[in-house]
């Protein structure tokens, strides 16, 4: 049994699955309300990108996350993880397949909601939106989706139980999206490095703190869209003046930016097989 056959007879359960109706559906329809919403205060779709970047961000894990936790565990707390590795199959096939149909959801929920996106911009918007933008923003949130998937993945391949795969996957949402770059002004990355200087009593760099930012797929991606997809937005929207100037430093780079994105998309999944090449299926 190889990759493709795991692969496509996951994909023919997880078709089935009212999870993935619902996932592709609600991102979908989140963003066309977000861009019809904001046809009539902005001229420009470019302004509304940057709503869309945030439902990337903040919502389309937690739409996904339902879909990838238990991709492995799942399977193993049913018991029919015996049955996909006894026919034969390899754990690398099994899990191979497992990632591909978790990916290629993701990728095509994201890539349906800039299409979406397009559509409500050319339909409703003054102004028609930039082809090159979009591009840019459909690969970018792509990787960042698929990065998130394969971070998923990973904990759902190294726990044994559902329970543990929930709270792990949450975690990893939680840490890496919501804490490192959300919208909490008490519960984020800026304001427990505010609280690690105090307790150390050694300033943090503003260079530092970039770079620390940059670490995590969601700050990634955020620092990546001012200069492939922001840049030469239209002056009279002061939320991009925040990017006319940035420091040059090395976590605001985008070959950095988006080495970071590249090793959490190819990292993760690694990490989650090798701990699921030597677990104990029992």
């Amino acid at each position: 049994m190889s990759t493709r056959t795991v692969a496509g007879v996951d994909f023919r359960s997880v078709r089935r699955s009212y999870v993935v109706v619902g996932v592709v559906a609600t991102f979908a329809a989140l963003v066309g309300l977000a861009f019809l919403g904001s046809s009539e205060v902005h001229p420009h779709p470019v302004r509304t990108t940057w709503g869309l970047a945030a439902l990337v961000a903040w919502v389309l894990p937690l739409l996904l996350a339902p879909l990838a936790y238990l991709a492995v565990a799942g399977d193993r707390a049913r018991g029919t993880i015996t049955y996909y590795l006894g026919l034969p199959n390899s754990r690398a096939a099994y899990f191979r397949g497992k990632y591909v149909t978790r990916a290629a959801v993701a990728a095509g929920t994201t890539l349906l909601g800039v299409a979406v996106a397009v559509a409500v911009a050319l339909a409703t918007y003054e102004h028609a939106p930039d082809p090159g933008r979009f591009l840019a923003l459909g690969a970018l949130s792509t990787a960042f989706a698929l990065a998130m998937v394969g971070i998923f993945l990973a904990v759902s391949a190294s726990v044994a139980s559902r329970s543990r795969a929930m709270v792990g996957v949450v975690g990893a949402y939680f840490l890496l999206s919501a804490f490192w770059i959300g919208p909490l002004p008490a519960l984020n990355l800026d304001t427990a490095l505010d609280a690690v200087a105090a307790l150390t009593g050694v300033a943090i760099p503003e260079s530092t703190r970039a770079v620390i930012g940059a670490l995590s797929p969601a700050g990634a991606y955020f620092n990546l869209l001012p200069e492939l997809v922001w840049a030469d937005a239209p002056g009279e929207y002061d939320v991009f003046a925040q990017f006319a100037d940035m420091p040059d430093y090395l976590g605001y780079e985008v070959w950095f930016n988006a080495a970071v994105l590249a090793v959490w998309t190819v990292g993760a999944p690694l990490v989650g097989y090798l701990r699921f090449r030597s677990a104990e299926l029992g």
